[in-house]
């Protein structure tokens, strides 16, 4: 008896023009036309998804000739359409295109950890195709309960933006004729707390005393390297992530006519690296942090910039925040009015808001280039902690040319009250 899934010796057609290696044929098991070619020491079959012999030959002829254009250009003949295979074709292409520098580290390390931590593990024996909405709405119920805190609308969306990421990919390789949709996720902008100019300076104060206290947190003694990184951090617009791999060799010094600012080229970030100018402050801090340094022979160019002793960049991150954790504690800093905690990634925002509520001139886009950002996360992340009260002296400006008033026209009458 025949298999369903076996060819019906009948049925087998040439394709005029074409080598006799490329045939269509019908199977029990299906209404449609198949076609297939020996190539390569290959049997490679395929669908034609019609039952009109004329769309089947059509459908047979693009069949080939997609077979020796992968062939043409030395690629894999037939792929598995799972969604590992997918997936790790994705991140293979992106490694490629970040060692070119056409994406950032970050972007290509966030993703790898995001395929092989969720993505991967929940979607393995999926082929693309079986990827649905309902598919997709039981990947969000797995995020949300598999740990012990609970997974937000956010980190959901980021998953989504990969998942996408695979999809579109397994559609340009025409594993997909259309791509599902989405379950609607609705996401609270919550944006980190920042200092203001009196938290700031309690701050400060606050880390003076511990190290005159000789503090030590977990084992690591407070020194004065703290506070060095406390005012770079709100005089760079840097994240934490890209001071943690942040050496000397991506510093430049720049001083002419009136000016003087850091060129700051960090090796990561979530985006394409871009040059960051730090204020004019930075400069004199990353003069002391050299002096400290050098005593210990660790301002070389390849030595990290902060915590240099520690070679596992990781620890040295840790490190900075449980000192900078300790010390918001001790200023009765950590949370806001509002019970949102304070964290070493506030000095951030903290810089940004600095200078929206003092930049006179300072356009968004030129600050959301220079912390490698856009205008809509200035928006959404760091305008929304402004007031009108913040900047009251700016609402109460006019436009005028030297403070010249202008005159009123010659035929002007002076109206009634």
């Amino acid at each position: 008896m025949q298999h369903r899934a076996n060819a019906i010796p009948e049925s087998f057609e040439t394709i005029q023009g074409y080598p006799a290696t490329l045939k269509l044929y019908r199977i029990p098991a299906s209404r449609f036309w198949y076609v297939r070619s020996w190539m390569d020491n290959k049997m490679i079959t395929k669908s034609t998804k019609t039952e009109d012999k004329s769309e089947a030959i059509k459908a047979a002829k693009t069949f080939y000739n997609d077979l020796l254009i992968k062939r043409s250009q030395n690629l894999p003949l037939t792929q598995s359409p799972t969604f590992e295979r997918v997936a790790l074709d994705l991140l293979k292409e992106d490694t490629t295109r970040q060692a070119r520098g056409e994406v950032g580290e970050r972007l290509v390390s966030d993703e790898k950890y995001i395929f092989t931590a969720d993505l991967i593990p929940f979607f393995r024996r999926d082929h693309v195709k079986d990827i649905s909405y309902q598919r997709i709405s039981d990947y969000v119920e797995y995020l949300r309960h598999r740990g012990k805190k609970p997974v937000g609308s956010n980190t959901v969306k980021v998953h989504f933006v990969y998942l996408r990421k695979i999809l579109k990919h397994a559609f340009r390789l025409g594993m997909l004729d259309k791509l599902p949709i989405f379950p609607t996720i609705s996401t609270v902008d919550n944006p980190r707390e920042w200092l203001s100019k009196p938290q700031y300076e309690l701050l400060r104060k606050t880390i003076a005393a511990e190290i005159l206290k000789r503090v030590v947190v977990r084992y690591v003694p407070l020194t004065d390297e703290l506070r060095l990184l406390t005012t770079f951090l709100v005089n760079t617009f840097l994240r934490p992530s890209d001071v943690k791999v942040l050496q000397n060799k991506h510093i430049e010094i720049i001083k002419r006519d009136n000016l003087a600012y850091l060129r700051i080229q960090p090796p990561s970030s979530k985006t394409i690296n871009t040059p960051v100018v730090s204020m004019e402050a930075a400069v004199g801090v990353y003069e002391d942090l050299m002096k400290l340094h050098k005593a210990d022979n660790l301002a070389e160019p390849d030595d990290y910039v902060f915590f240099p002793r520690f070679k596992n960049r990781a620890y040295a991150l840790q490190n900075m925040r449980r000192q900078f954790d300790h010390v918001l504690e001790k200023a009765n800093l950590k949370k806001s009015p509002s019970g949102t905690p304070r964290t070493l990634y506030s000095l951030r925002h903290t810089a940004i808001m600095m200078r929206l509520i003092n930049g006179s001139d300072v356009d968004l886009l030129t600050l959301a280039r220079n912390a490698r950002t856009s205008v809509d996360m200035i928006e959404r992340f760091y305008a929304r902690h402004l007031d009108a009260e913040m900047n009251v002296e700016k609402l109460h400006s006019m436009k005028a040319n030297e403070g010249v008033r202008r005159k009123k026209p010659k035929s002007a009458k002076k109206l009634p009250h």
